[in-house]
């Protein structure tokens, strides 16, 4: 009989903090590395070391050992030790798709500096797979991948290798690690652990590759020591009568070697979830609430506003600190580590996490100040005004509906104009400010001289035809009336277009105005006890759910261009497990609700404020909708819709059927989920919170607003049998995670007749809102982060108005719009329809595309109509020629300005 070979890959999984600290980890990391480099130069029968397919651990150990970078890259570009191609290895299915791809970009370059960037896609420990993994890996020159988590046992078509296939069929060669990334972790020769543990794993991968010789078995764990004595262990092995050849290899090796020899046609397509063989944790993304959308607003900031506004800015000539933008990121990446998006984690890490992320906010709104402050002033040398108002479009598509901004003015009443015309405004909010006092120096001391009060106001204003990538400007006139801003009108019921909302017997009903249809008890809160820990919810036996009381209007106001209800209404929530279980109710939750319907806008904004002060529960909003009995769901990942059931089949026995953790189907969303039938579409939009499950029994869509939980390990839960997750001996407290404190939560929700996927994009696009707003004025320099400074601005007049790229196709949507290389922008387009689109770049400048790989390396260039096929995406690059004629319009602006 032929033997099987063995493939021994020792590595270790890099967990950057967790139950420790990441000072401990850095600690450990240096220790870890210098006895790698003296082991990986000292023995050649040590052929290589994978470290976790990260590069971060590079940038981390040379910070204290700078001296040691040549030692490093010669192992390296030997491919002794093996990094990348991530920089962190972090959850695909909580962050923004972009920054998948950028974490990517940053990892491989960062190990390509260094000699090599591992050529796998490595994902030994991330909870669940995120569906366009495939394409970009290919896309990024990978060819192989190899991951744990996320699939079912029959799923598996005799091989634990296979084709793993994208939305847009782009396909990697892909090895499912069935027993993890520690099987060998222990690897030894003696009776025992070759009796009991390792021969008989090696008998059951060896019957799960029916169609190779070559097993994978990984020899490594959380952040160990690499083990000095495998090659030894391993030519012992070699001299005992097995039917196995044990031999030194990598991940690098044995994937080119098995899948050069060997034919797999089994394919595995989309997102990978299953929690069969490893626990996926759906429920932790949930779970501290605080760090889920301070994520979302960091990545929106930087992604949907600065980067376009930098690539405006380039075009004007407009300098800037553009080498903070990889130090910002490299900082999100850090906090989207694997555990680090999860929150599961102890106290000290998730504040850690969160302020890199908050520190990352501060700076981004710190560079989006400076850029639309030089931008603006240049416009005001050209006008020769300083009352102007610059609107921002940070998207291709032209920027026609409402824009929010705030005005300071002296007197509390003023008129925006455009050009000659005035554009009238809604006064959503107003509030007088005290100017203070200033210091005045005289040669005989310090005076304090008073200063006017003055307003801030913050208003809604249509703007129209403002082209991709351009900017428009109004003045900002004060008046002694305010013609243009109408008093709100108090009213028992809000409507604009398309809806009307109103109160009855203390629920919300939302009717559609075009067919009349009522959709009563729109949305109730449901809060229920969590018996969990950081990872999991865990249900409590006997528990019923609670509901809250009547909504309460407490006004309702109608303005020309929005109408606003808010109410409130009160939960009766148990304090704690104890309390819930004696049935005492002794904990009052008000909860503040603000809806709104903007004209123009077939959705209903909604905003929810709580104090939290209760602890071990978990509150949701259940939306009431119009499908019936939904199979199916539909949530945003990437590039595409991906279609979930709401019944998961596997639940039925899952504990007979050695399942380590319940099936439950709850899952995440990018941007929003959505339910269909023959006659409706119902969509929710979010801003952070990223968690639904579908209740078909009760046609109802649950989105968890936040978990409540103080542990982190807790063994033997109700949906989690066994062990706790990661800490087997260890319960550490996380008070925090109970979120007793005020939080927000934001959404919308439509309720329409069918729409295609390209108009939920659409939909998502508009209400994520990507634009920017910039008042020329001297009144306040505290609303945004650098006024009350000095800065070196630019003597060059600048346009008033100006337009750089619009598409033409409303059906394809930007997912990315940022500087390249070398003056260009890289611009990245998606098409998440059934069927192929044409577009056309649009610009006042001479263009020139090319089409670009996920690496900038240009494929062709692209003239005239573009094709972009169907549930796909093209990475584009485009340089400006710049012209004399100018922009359109120019002169009759700055006249008008004037």
């Amino acid at each position: 009989m032929s033997q099987k070979e063995v493939y021994v890959v020792p590595h270790c999984h890099w967990d950057a903090e967790w139950y420790f600290t990441c000072e401990d980890s850095h600690i450990l990391l240096v220790e870890n590395i210098d006895y790698l480099l003296d082991l990986l130069e000292t023995r050649d029968d040590f052929p290589s070391y994978t470290f976790d397919g990260l590069s971060i651990v590079l940038d981390e150990y040379l910070q204290v050992r700078p001296e040691n970078r040549e030692r490093l890259c010669k192992l390296i570009q030997a491919r002794r030790l093996l990094v990348g191609p991530w920089y962190t290895q972090c959850d695909s299915l909580l962050i923004r798709s972009e920054s998948l791809i950028r974490n990517l970009q940053c990892g491989i370059g960062i190990a390509e500096a260094f000699g090599h960037s591992m050529n796998i896609g490595y994902m030994p420990d991330i909870f669940g797979q995120h569906c366009w993994l495939p394409a970009l890996y290919r896309d990024l020159g990978i060819e192989y991948c190899v991951l744990q988590r996320g699939i079912y046992t029959d799923q598996l078509d005799g091989d634990l290798n296979f084709w793993w296939r994208a939305p847009n069929q782009v396909s990697i060669a892909t090895n499912y690690l069935y027993y993890g990334y520690g099987p060998g972790k222990f690897l030894a020769h003696d009776d025992d652990y070759l009796t009991h543990r390792l021969l008989p794993i090696l008998q059951q991968l060896a019957q799960k590759n029916t169609h190779t010789d070559k097993l994978l078995l990984p020899c490594g764990g959380d952040q160990v020591l690499p083990n000095a004595s495998f090659p030894q262990t391993v030519a012992t092995l070699n001299e005992m009568a097995l039917p196995y050849r044990f031999k030194m290899a990598s991940y690098e090796r044995y994937m080119e070697e098995v899948w050069a020899e060997s034919e797999f046609s089994h394919t595995l397509e989309g997102e990978l979830y299953a929690c069969q063989k490893s626990r996926i944790h759906r429920t932790c993304h949930s779970t501290r609430y605080d760090i889920k959308r301070q994520t979302w607003q960091t990545e929106h900031l930087l992604l949907d506003k600065l980067e376009p506004l930098t690539v405006i800015a380039n075009q004007l000539g407009i300098h800037w600190p553009q080498p903070l933008m990889a130090s910002l990121w490299k900082k999100v990446f850090s906090a989207h580590a694997h555990n680090g998006i999860e929150a599961s984690n102890a106290d000290p890490v998730n504040h850690n996490i969160i302020q890199r992320l908050i520190s990352v906010e501060r700076s981004v709104l710190s560079l989006i100040n400076l850029l639309k402050k030089k931008i603006s002033h240049g416009i005001g040398l050209m006008t020769g005004k300083n009352n102007l108002l610059v609107v921002f479009n940070c998207d291709i598509q032209a920027q026609n509906g409402l824009v929010n901004a705030v005005v300071f003015t002296q007197q509390r009443d003023f008129t925006l104009r455009r050009q000659e015309d005035p554009v009238a405004h809604s006064v959503i909010s107003q509030q007088r400010i005290s100017g203070g006092q200033r210091v005045i120096v005289t040669a005989g001391g310090e005076k304090l001289e008073a200063v006017d009060d003055y307003w801030r106001s913050e208003i809604l204003f249509p703007v129209s035809d403002l082209n991709g990538l351009g900017y428009q400007t109004w003045s900002v006139e004060e008046t002694s009336t305010g013609v243009d801003s109408l008093s709100p009108q108090w009213n028992q019921s809000i409507e604009n277009d398309y809806y009307r909302l109103s109160i009855e017997n203390g629920s919300i009903t939302l009717t559609d105005r075009r067919s009349d249809t009522h959709y009563p008890a729109l949305i109730q809160f449901s809060d229920c006890a969590d018996n969990g820990d950081e990872f999991d919810f865990a249900p409590l036996a006997n528990d019923t759910p609670l509901s809250s009381g009547p909504f309460r209007v407490i006004g309702a106001e109608t303005h020309p261009h929005t109408a606003i209800m808010t109410m409130e209404c009160t939960l009766l929530l148990p304090s704690d497990i104890t309390h819930r279980l004696a049935g005492e109710h002794d904990q009052s939750m008000i909860i503040r609700t603000r809806l709104e319907l903007r004209q123009g806008e077939n959705w209903l904004r909604i905003q929810h404020e709580l104090d939290n002060a209760a602890s071990d529960h978990r509150l949701r909003i259940h939306l009431k909708t119009p499908v019936v009995s939904p199979r199916y769901s539909w949530a945003d990942q990437g590039f595409s819709l991906v279609r979930r059931e709401t019944i998961s089949r596997y639940t039925e026995q899952w504990r007979e059927n050695g399942f380590v953790e319940k099936p439950v189907p709850i899952f995440t969303m990018e941007n929003g989920v959505f339910l269909r039938d023959a006659d409706h579409c119902v969509g929710v939009m979010t801003k952070g919170i990223k968690e639904y499950e579908v209740l078909p029994d009760e046609d109802t869509l649950a989105l968890t607003l936040f978990r409540s939980v103080g542990l982190l390990g807790k063994d033997n839960t109700p949906w989690r049998p066994g062990r706790a997750s990661g800490i087997n001996n260890k319960v550490v407290s996380t008070p925090d995670a109970q979120m007793q404190q005020t939080m927000c939560f934001e959404y919308a929700v439509f309720i329409t007749s069918p729409l295609s996927d390209a108009e939920i994009f659409s939909a998502c696009t508009r209400y994520r809102e990507r634009y920017l707003t910039y008042q020329v004025q001297q009144l306040n320099t505290f609303e945004e982060r650098l006024e009350r400074f000095t800065l070196p601005l630019s003597t060059t007049p600048i346009l008033p108005a100006a337009e750089w790229l619009s598409l033409n196709n409303p059906r394809i949507q930007m997912s990315l719009c940022n500087p390249g290389n070398k003056g260009d922008v890289t611009l990245r387009l998606f098409n998440p329809g059934e069927d192929d689109e044409t577009f056309a770049l649009n610009s006042p400048y001479p263009l020139h595309i090319w089409q670009v790989s996920l690496r900038d390396e240009k494929i062709k260039p692209l003239t005239g109509e573009i094709t972009l096929k169907a549930s796909d995406y093209l990475t584009l690059s485009i340089s400006f020629t710049p012209t004399s004629s100018g922009h359109r319009g120019e002169k009759n602006e700055i006249d008008n300005l004037r």
